[in-house]
């Protein structure tokens, strides 16, 4: 297909502002990633406070998933990005001014940290939900690709620019390049035609909303079986992002390392991102189940203290396997799951693989005092493993068979 087919989503108005939103969002994200760590570690050296602000945002996010998923459903969905937006750059906004004034704690950081995962947890569900309306079925498969990549792209852009600002600068006016994106996401969001909901369509009462959706969760049991141990191997993981910036401070020179890291896993998804467009595994849920093994292995990789090289190198292809996994597993997921419930199990589906996440964050620093930052880092990495072999053992997992051969999308 020509280049100009590819890029066909974008003829549409509504899509470019979307993806233009999206864009400038994920590079502030990027920058964000770095900020955020060295804005602790500026403040404090204990791991565990890092890791206690890191944890104040994933709980708050999954706290409000649920109820999230099944109010944007019932809301205008750009408004409902609009307002999320607004609130997560007020929060990056007065994080930098803290840091810039010196009066920044790590008690303050931590309730900023709160907010912003709040209205994080808006984000997932609002645009899964509004995609679909702001481009035509036709272009639907590119439209997502084009997003797909421009997060992968700006993976990599984004966190080398926070390197750069923080290094530069202070993480107090790297933040405000973040809520700055906001900013411009938000007035893009809000310029979105939507055509109006049928108003003769009635809401059903909440909590039979969310009963709903867990009887379908339930009653697909590959995807609960799986998401039980994916959640766990994810708490395991989530002590890399607590303690790889402790090791790149100590060990590897500080922020330049870190984004060095992060920025090597952007490079990666963007290369499978584009593979996972044309691959087509007779068995894609344990196709991406495999593919997610170098994700679980960059944790073990940094434990064992490599050169930065070897950690650059792992992170690239945990990038790369990551997308393949990703994009393979929500193809599954809406081939399998029907319509009507995708939203609501999609949030169930969210919450389980990320509720244990803040628990892992907040007891990376309490065990590396006691065993090690790298014996921590070992055994996070051997648990991560662990789960994922027993995912693809799953009989759930490995029954689900052969998908009928793909129909083409029109360009």
């Amino acid at each position: 297909m020509k280049l100009k087919g590819r890029l066909g989503a974008l003829a549409e108005r509504n899509f470019r502002l979307i993806f233009t939103s999206t864009t400038i969002s994920a590079a502030g994200d990027g920058v964000s990633t770095i900020a955020l760590a060295f804005a602790v570690l500026q403040i404090t050296d204990s791991p565990s406070k890092l890791g206690v602000v890191i944890a104040a945002r994933q709980v708050a996010m999954a706290a409000i998933t649920l109820a999230a998923g099944v109010l944007a459903d019932r809301l205008p969905r750009h408004l409902v990005l609009v307002a999320a937006a607004l609130v997560q750059g007020g929060v990056q906004t007065t994080s930098a001014v803290l840091l810039l004034t010196g009066h920044a704690t790590v008690p303050l950081l931590a309730a900023l940290a709160l907010v912003y995962g709040l209205a994080d947890g808006f984000v997932i569900p609002a645009s899964q939900g509004l995609i679909p309306l702001i481009v035509s079925s036709t272009r639907l498969q590119q439209a997502n690709a084009l997003l797909g990549l421009s997060r992968s792209i700006l993976g990599f852009a984004g966190p080398a620019l926070g390197g750069v600002l923080v290094a530069l600068g202070s993480p107090g006016g790297a933040l405000l390049v973040d809520a700055a994106s906001f900013a411009i996401a938000a007035a893009l969001l809000a310029r979105l035609s939507i055509a109006p909901r049928d108003d003769a369509v009635t809401a059903e009462p909440f909590l039979q909303e969310l009963r709903g959706g867990w009887q379908e969760f339930r009653r697909q049991t590959w995807i609960w079986t799986t998401i039980v141990f994916f959640g766990l191997g994810n708490m395991a993981g989530a002590t890399l992002f607590v303690l790889g910036p402790v090791l790149a401070k100590r060990d590897y020179g500080g922020p330049g390392a870190w984004a060095a890291y992060v920025s090597a896993v952007g490079i990666g998804a963007i290369a499978g991102g584009l593979l996972a467009l044309r691959i087509e595994p007779k068995r894609p849920l344990v196709t991406s189940c495999v593919a997610a093994i170098p994700y679980g292995f960059q944790t073990l990789a940094f434990g064992l203290g490599p050169p930065l090289w070897v950690l650059v190198a792992t992170g690239l292809l945990a990038g790369g396997t990551l997308a393949i996994h990703l994009a393979l597993w929500f193809t599954v997921f809406q081939q399998e799951v029907p319509e009507a419930a995708r939203s609501r199990v999609s949030s169930y589906d969210a919450l389980g693989s990320f509720v244990l996440i803040p628990l892992g964050s907040a007891i990376a620093g309490p065990v590396a005092s006691v065993i090690g930052v790298h014996g921590t880092l070992v055994a996070a990495g051997a648990i991560s493993l662990a789960c994922i072999g027993i995912v693809i053992a799953q009989p759930s997992v490995r029954a689900l068979g052969t998908r009928p051969p793909a129909q083409p999308v029109a360009a």
